[in-house]
């Protein structure tokens, strides 16, 4: 019986390969990223400031950034400019003041000149 199900996991898998999602190597993902620093604002709240950074030494980009408050996306949708060779952008804490949790997410990385 085991064998029996062996082979049909195992036909199954070459005939419908498993999907996973691979990262990109584009610049715009391996050089843009999330910080966690210490700060005294947020340490009040057990928190850390999340900052974003480009780590491209030569390549500046625009990035549309989503935050998300207690894993709801907030309607505000800003842009950073992120120039080379510059200090990260704070974006807030990671623990709000009045309570809860917040992340943000990259939604679109453009190159600019």
């Amino acid at each position: 019986m085991q064998a029996s199900v062996m082979c049909i996991i195992i036909a199954s898998l070459i005939a419908f390969p498993i999907a996973h999602a691979e990262e990109s190597t584009t610049p715009e993902n391996t050089s843009i990223k999330f910080v966690e620093e210490d700060s005294a604002d947020c340490s009040i709240a057990d928190g850390k400031l999340i900052t974003i950074q480009n780590t491209n030494p030569t390549t500046g980009y625009q990035v549309w950034v989503d935050r998300w408050f207690m894993d709801v996306q907030t309607p505000d949708h800003t842009k950073q400019i992120l120039l080379p060779n510059t200090a990260a952008t704070p974006l807030g804490c990671s623990m709000a003041r009045g309570g809860g949790k917040q992340h943000w997410t990259i939604y679109s990385v453009k190159v600019i000149d």
